[in-house]
């Protein structure tokens, strides 16, 4: 394999020699750089360990109380009228969730459909969209929250009450940002390595396609070896884009000169085939 990653870095027009590869080392090949796509937004999901200054201001900032009273009183949620609120739209662990305040008789996973930690009850639940629609992934008693929510009014109407409320709520928050962040890395993993798998196979597919279209001699079968090697510094950048934040006219340079690559061995190709 590193040979294969040296030579399609330093000289893709010899990646010829290993047209021949068999096609399930070529999708190890692929998967492998798939893999690494997902170290940079898991790592940064391990590291996390309680909400920014900033994304505490956004909390505040973006936080809808509900117009009908409610309350939790000895860890139990409680609304004058019943309804289904949506207390806040925040991306918590790298995932878009919204908290949602459920004062109505049932509880029922398919009302929701997004992500969504629904509060109803003594109960808190945690349906999961990523992962099938409308799957409830867990639940927990509110009794299990931070102590601080055991007790807290969701109709703050002056400052004093809407900074207890709110350090209340973080409070909470970060409670679970540390219980769960574990299992919040394995959600975005398998999002990530899916979804870069798909990118990927996409983009040797159409590269493949478009330029065996050219070379008919080839066979397509040997065309797709030799493209997913091509792609491997277009398969890098990307990795690094994904691991940390680049210029984005840095990052179309890279780009540019990966895809310069698959264009030198396409010009070996044709050489080959008509010199």
């Amino acid at each position: 394999m590193l040979e294969r990653v040296r030579t399609a870095i330093v000289a893709p027009q010899n990646l010829i020699k290993f047209r021949n590869d068999r096609v399930i080392f070529v999708l190890l090949f692929m998967l492998f750089f798939a893999l690494l796509m997902t170290t940079g937004p898991v790592l940064r999901t391990l590291r996390i360990d309680s909400l920014t200054h900033d994304q505490r201001r956004t909390v505040e900032n973006e936080t809808v109380f509900p117009e009908t009273d409610c309350v939790i009183s000895d860890a139990v949620l409680s609304c004058e009228e019943e309804s289904v609120h949506v207390l806040l739209d925040q991306i918590i662990l790298g995932i878009p969730f919204q908290i949602v305040l459920d004062g109505s008789g049932e509880y029922k996973t398919g009302d929701y459909d997004h992500n969504s930690i629904v509060i109803h009850e003594d109960t808190v639940y945690l349906a999961m969209h990523q992962l099938g629609f409308g799957q409830t992934i867990f639940e927990k008693p509110v009794s299990a929250l931070h102590g601080d929510v055991h007790n807290l009014d969701f109709n703050p109407e002056t400052a004093e009450e809407r900074a207890v409320f709110f350090d209340a709520f973080v409070h909470a928050i970060d409670q679970e940002i540390n219980t769960y962040k574990g299992f919040a890395a394995v959600v975005i993993f398998v999002v990530e390595f899916i979804s870069a798998l798909v990118l990927f196979g996409i983009f040797v597919l159409l590269n493949s396609f478009l330029i065996q279209r050219r070379f008919r001699k080839v066979p397509f079968k040997q065309m797709f070896v030799m493209m997913t090697y091509a792609s491997t510094l277009a398969f890098v950048v990307l990795i690094f884009y994904n691991m940390m934040t680049f210029n984005l006219i840095l990052f179309l340079v890279l780009l540019f000169v990966a895809f310069r690559q698959t264009s030198k061995l396409a010009f070996e190709i044709q050489n080959r085939l008509y010199s």
